[in-house]
């Protein structure tokens, strides 16, 4: 590998650093570069540690080693997320602060909590904490806490990772850089940061300042890649989304970029359309199967994108198939189905009684989840307390959904020891009123969320010739460890569907924005506050440069010009 001189420069500097580039400028390769030069000096027990935002994040880290990094220098070097270090720190040592032993409330766990709680639930989840019960947001808090209560602790730390990679450092909150400054007395630190990617701002504790803090702090040797682009060299991309940043309209539209305008046509339809043409476009160009992202201002809005695209539509006499796809998105309420859904694969061999009361209890929770972001939901959730209260008086139950489930459950079901097949023939029984088949939409997601796989392999364990036993406690530990790390041997999707915001440290030979006139669902709200504006034209920055060869921006013919 041809090394220009900075690059140089870099691997031959000693102590703290800090690396700033924009998009595909290579940071990611340089800090890999930088790993390979330190792994021989490294005690047996030490390795290098590169820590990230997401588990996707994590997976393309991993995957690009495998083009820098031998075998034996691949095994020195640990990339995680911040959640899941500091989850293994917090499990490890975290009896030093409350003097218990750790367990951990997973976000669908906390949501039904929150719903039922009345009062402060920061308050409450501190409470929680003081008794060894962590939610994941204050994870990097108990870490940083005990790193500072402890130095010896981070001392041990910084002694197992010699060299700690912080990716998008631009973005970290207080806490977790009050655990990176408290290792960096005994690690070297390698900051890879670009401030125009600083999306996290509405985030508690993400701070504007922070390159600023390394600075002062670690008084780190800095480089800036920021003039690099070996993501999409010479075509334009980088330079056009600099321009949608700074809103600068002497910058012209790439022939790499294409706008697609709808009025009455729906723009899941047309994202459809585009996904395949992209797709075509680019196997032709590429000699491949070329991977694409299809992103979205909102959860919503993704959500609605990737059901169409899951589904085989005809526009115009023409046939548009259904696009395999991973979707990459907040699974809480696709969770809590699944806990229905398994719930349901523990009916055979269960007092009917007790299996109904299990199962409406977690469509209750299901509700309870939702109502935290749908007020809405509250009402369904009182409904569904009712019934389970007339259950164990043995009163009428009047709840059209108890009704249906109750009915399900009587009729029995038999089960073949074959996990998929299993668990569609549990899902199915989700009919008969329109919560039952809300829960039944969501589960589908399971599939898109790529958990099947790890949630087949653990019911087969579970499985005693007759039922699943503890199938809802199963699935929930598979679903919960997949939310802090990444599987190594978990293929990437070739498609994904994501909000813009998860797109961050990802890349793509081909990327597809959608939006919507309405509210948050808009790429750029003009008539909201500048600083809100700047915001989102730093995320549309993002969305742009996560494509290697072609982006598809689709918006309403009624929205301004992004630029101008």
């Amino acid at each position: 590998m041809n090394l220009d001189q900075p690059r140089l420069d870099i691997l031959a500097t000693s102590g703290h650093l800090l690396i700033i580039g924009g998009p595909g400028c290579g940071k990611t390769t340089i800090a890999l570069l930088k790993a390979r030069e330190v792994v021989p000096a490294l005690k047996p027990e030490q390795s290098v540690l590169f820590l990230s935002f997401s588990r996707a994040a994590v997976r393309q880290i991993t995957d690009r080693m495998a083009g820098v990094l031998n075998r034996q220098t691949r095994r020195r070097l640990e990339v995680r997320t911040f959640h899941a270090f500091f989850m293994d720190i917090v499990r490890s040592h975290g009896r030093l602060q409350t003097g218990k032993s750790s367990s951990f409330i997973t976000p669908d766990q906390e949501q039904q909590m929150q719903a039922a709680f009345e009062g402060d639930w920061a308050a409450e989840t501190r409470r929680l904490a003081a008794d060894g019960k962590y939610v994941f947001d204050l994870l990097a808090c108990t870490a940083a806490d005990l790193f500072e209560r402890y130095p010896i602790l981070a001392a041990l730390y910084g002694d197992a990772y010699p060299v700690v990679i912080v990716d998008e450092f631009q973005d970290t909150n207080d806490d977790q850089w009050r655990a990176i400054r408290a290792l960096s007395a005994t690690s070297t630190i390698l900051c890879l940061a670009d401030p125009d990617q600083r999306i996290y701002d509405h985030l508690p504790g993400v701070n504007e300042e922070r390159i600023q803090h390394a600075i002062d702090t670690l008084q780190p040797k800095s480089f800036d890649l920021s003039k690099d682009n070996h993501r999409s060299p010479g075509q334009g991309l980088l330079a056009y989304a600099n321009a949608v940043l700074r809103n600068d309209p002497s910058i012209p539209v790439p022939d790499n970029l294409t706008y697609a305008t709808y009025n009455y046509r729906k723009v899941e339809v047309l994202a459809h359309q585009y996904l395949i043409a992209l797709r075509q476009h680019l196997r032709k160009e590429l000699g491949r199967e070329p991977t694409i992202a299809v992103l979205a201002p909102t959860n919503s809005l993704v959500g609605r994108l990737s059901e169409a695209a899951a589904t085989e539509i005809e526009i115009d006499g023409t046939p548009y198939p259904a696009v395999d796809h991973e979707l990459n998105l907040d699974q809480d309420l696709a969770s809590a189905s699944a806990y229905v859904v398994a719930s349901i694969m523990e009916w055979p061999g269960v007092d009917p009684d007790v299996a109904l009361t299990a199962t409406v209890e977690l469509i209750c929770n299901f509700y309870r989840v939702k109502s935290t972001k749908t007020p809405g939901a509250k009402a369904k959730v009182a409904v569904l307390e009712r019934a389970l209260a007339d259950i164990a008086a043995g009163a009428k139950v009047r709840s059209g959904t108890v009704k249906a489930i109750a009915a399900a459950c009587s009729d029995g079901i038999q089960f073949t020891g074959s996990p998929v097949q299993d668990w569609q023939l549990a899902r199915a029984r989700l009919s008969g009123s329109n919560e039952l088949k809300e829960i039944f939409g969501k589960a589908r997601l399971i599939r898109l969320l790529k958990a099947t796989d790890a949630i087949a392999w653990a019911l087969t364990d579970a499985w005693n010739g007759t039922t699943y036993l503890d199938a809802a406690a199963v699935v929930r530990r598979v679903l919960a460890n997949r939310m802090i790390e990444a599987i190594p041997s978990e293929e990437a999707a070739t498609t994904t569907f994501m909000n813009m915001y998860k797109s961050k440290g990802k890349e793509f030979d081909g990327v597809v924005i959608a939006e919507t006139r309405f509210g948050n669902d808009q790429l750029i709200d003009h008539t909201s506050k500048e600083d809100d504006i700047q915001s989102r034209r730093r995320l549309l920055r993002v969305a742009i440069t996560r494509a290697r060869h072609h982006v598809v921006i689709i918006r309403h013919a009624s929205q301004p010009p992004l630029i101008g």
